[in-house]
Parts: structure tokens; sequence; C-alpha cells
């Protein structure tokens, strides 16, 4: 039997989600019907479009662009914080839904996953996948694309032909006429600067690279060059991997809301990100060997450095002075924007590491331990670190969402 590979990938997901959630709380206006956009607050200057509604798009306005720029092109815009929370307790609905018609569902991100749905159907795959698409709608109350085909790399291909709320097709004996004629660009793992050097060398089609000579694109690409003619040659049997529902990484950035121009101006806000990575990560049980911290400049240049413990960590402290001395490290005195904190190496359990002079190691798991348990039952805000007080930083928020609701059928219209 042949393998019969889904791709379902959410159409405008954060968009959509947060529309789908607030007709359930009894809006009744649909965010998806008007110029709207998930991406953050000006004043802040947290103002990266994330996902933008169809009569958005129609000014032109997509995800990436600064929110300055959208407005520009549509001043009326409808502009919404991101609530992360909400959109990983959709991505969950999701793939609980999924699994009970196969145990084999992979995640790929937080909107869009695979599914080996080989033998878990009778008839034709196209409306078993039309199926399911309208279960996601009426069940959760969004619409996604799916995409069918016998191996990932072409369901992938084959989901995003046209949106929204559609099923499309992509077999490996449909190469000629469904897949070669696609620009370039649709590539799977073709970024910008990979998709220039390849049209600059006189590619435009995936048709084109396909029937080049893989010694050639490994003169210019390197080993990466086998890749990109494999996937232009359709070529994939990598199976889908149920997801594994442990993280294998912990983070989180902002955007400061004015440019530190001092490491004692970035500290605070810095203080507040290891305290949220942090409190995921023992609310997750789970200890870090990796700590990464990144800095972009007010001229958008973005610079990273890591450091490897010899024993895992999950303690704020720890975490934060680890974060301040690669933060003197990676500064160059030109004023920061935007800072990252990023926790890798994850393992559960693990052993704490004793002080020559006492287990202060222990003593801190247990104050953390002690400021999770306060936050938990009083809310984020009811603890602050007296460095972060008139800062400018705001109090950690790690709260989980209410469960998202099952929505009631035929909610919506459209995706």
């Amino acid at each position: 039997m042949d393998r019969m590979i889904f791709h379902i990938d959410c159409n405008n997901a954060f968009l959509s989600w947060e529309a789908a959630y607030r007709l359930t709380k009894g809006d009744t206006l649909d965010i998806r019907t008007i110029p709207a956009v998930i991406g953050g607050n000006r004043e802040k200057r947290k103002g990266i479009v994330l996902a933008s509604s169809y009569p958005a798009k129609k000014y032109g306005i997509r995800t990436g662009m600064s929110l300055m720029e959208a407005c520009k092109l549509c001043p009326s815009l409808d502009i919404n914080p991101p609530d992360y929370d909400l959109y990983v307790q959709c991505s969950d609905e999701m793939m609980a839904l999924l699994s009970k018609h196969t145990p084999l569902v992979e995640r790929y991100s937080i909107d869009e996953c695979f599914a080996d749905v080989t033998g878990c159907y009778t008839g034709d795959a196209k409306d078993f996948a039309d199926m399911l698409r309208n279960e996601i709608s009426s069940t959760l109350g969004f619409t996604v694309n799916i995409g069918v085909s016998n191996s990932k790399l072409l369901a992938k291909t084959a989901s995003g032909f046209s949106k929204p709320d559609k099923t499309h097709e992509l077999y490996s004996d449909e190469l000629e006429e469904k897949y070669f004629p696609l620009p370039i660009h649709k590539l799977f793992m073709i970024g910008f600067r990979t998709c220039m050097k390849l049209y600059n060398l006189g590619y435009r089609k995936i048709g084109d690279v396909a029937h080049e000579d893989p010694k050639l694109l490994r003169k210019h690409f390197k080993l990466f060059g086998l890749l990109i003619w494999s996937n232009a040659n359709g070529v994939d049997h990598s199976p889908v991997r149920p997801y594994d529902e442990r993280p294998k990484g912990i983070g989180n950035g902002m955007t400061l809301p004015a440019d530190a121009e001092t490491p004692e101006e970035a500290y605070p806000f810095m203080l507040s990100l290891c305290e949220i990575s942090s409190q995921r990560l023992r609310a997750a049980g789970m200890q870090a060997y990796t700590i990464s911290l990144g800095i972009r400049t007010n001229d958008f240049r973005f610079n990273s450095h890591q450091r490897k413990l010899v024993s895992p960590t999950q303690s704020t402290k720890e975490i934060y002075n680890i974060c301040r001395m690669l933060y003197n490290e990676l500064w160059d005195k030109t004023p920061v924007r935007g800072i990252s904190v990023r926790l890798a190496g994850l393992v559960t359990g693990g052993t704490i590491q004793l002080d020559m002079l006492g287990n202060n190691e222990a003593r801190q798991q247990k104050i953390d331990n002690c400021i999770d348990g306060i936050r938990e039952k009083y809310g984020d805000s009811c603890l602050r670190r007296a460095s972060t007080i008139n800062s400018g930083a705001e109090p950690v928020a790690v709260t989980t969402h209410k469960k998202y609701p099952k929505i009631k059928p035929n909610i919506m219209n459209g995706a």
C-alpha cells in the first residue's frame, strides 16, 4: 500500500484563532471580515504584522511588515495584540482532533502539521481530506488547507497552491504538470538569499533546477546544492514522526519601548525575559544545559551568543547572571532595540550542582518554586523584582490561557 500523507496548514492562523475565540465569547464582529492584523502595540514599538486578514492582504499588507508601514497602506487597520497562550491551545486542539483519526501526527510548526493517514480511511484520499477540513471548521471554528500526496515534501507544496479552505493533491506522477512550472521561490527550504542566487544563475522555475546537473548545483551551493536538486525533483522518503510534547527549547524576546544605550538600561528587560523563560522551564519540570542571548541593535543587526553549562539549571538567578555576561560580550556600544533569551539542551529531572560553601542551588530552587506558587495563585504581577520597577519592563506573564472551547458548528463564513 502506498503511503498517504496530509499536510494541514491553518489559514491566517493567529488572526483566525483570535477571531474564532472572540466569537465564542459573544463578539459580533468577525475580524476576518475586515482589514485586521495581529501585530502588537504601536506605542511599545512591538510593530510587526504576525498575521493579516484577507481584506488586509488586498491593501498589500503582509506578514513581517512593520505596523507603521501597514497603517500607511490602510489607515483604518484594526490592530490586535497577540495572545500566544490562546494560539498554543488552538494548535493543541487541532492536533488532538487529528490524532483521533491517526496516531501518526507530526507538529511541524504551531499552525501546521503532517499526518500519515495510510490505511485510516476507505475510498478516496481527497474525500477524506475534505471531511477533515469540514470537521476542523465545524468543531473548532477556523479553516485549514490540506495538501495530499505520497510524501511530506509534495504534500506541503500542495497545501499552498491556493487558499483558503481548500484541498489540493500533488503526486509524484504529476511533477511535470503541477510542480515543475512553479516559481523557484516555492521550492521547499529555499530562503530569500538562496532564491536570489538561483535566480541570478538563471533558474526561474522548479523544473529548471530539477533538470540541472546536480554536480553544478553542488559547485555553487556545496552539499546543500544536492538537497536543492533532490527537493526540486520531489524526492522525499522521510517518515511522519509523532510529535513530542516536551519542548526542545524555551525562549522569549521583546522589542524595548526605547533603545537601551547602556547595559543598565537593558538589564531589567533581560531579567523579565529570564523570569518568563525559567518559570516556563520549571512548569515543564525541565532544566537547561544551554543558555542563549540575542540582541538586535537600532540599525536592525542581530547577534547572539550562548553558554553551555556543565550541569543543567532552572534557576532564574543563574540564567540571568549568565545572560548578563553574554550581553556584555555581545554589546558593541550600539543602542539596543530588542533582546531575546532562549534555553535549550532541555532535560527532565537532573541533579543539583552542590556549592563548596553550601547548597545555594537548592536554596535558590526553593525560592523560585515559592515565587512560582505565589504568582500562580495571585497573578503574575503580584510579585515584582525591585530592579524592574519604574524601568518600563512588564511583569512576567506566563499564565496559561483558559481552555480553548469547542466552537459551535457553522459559526463562521470563510477563512
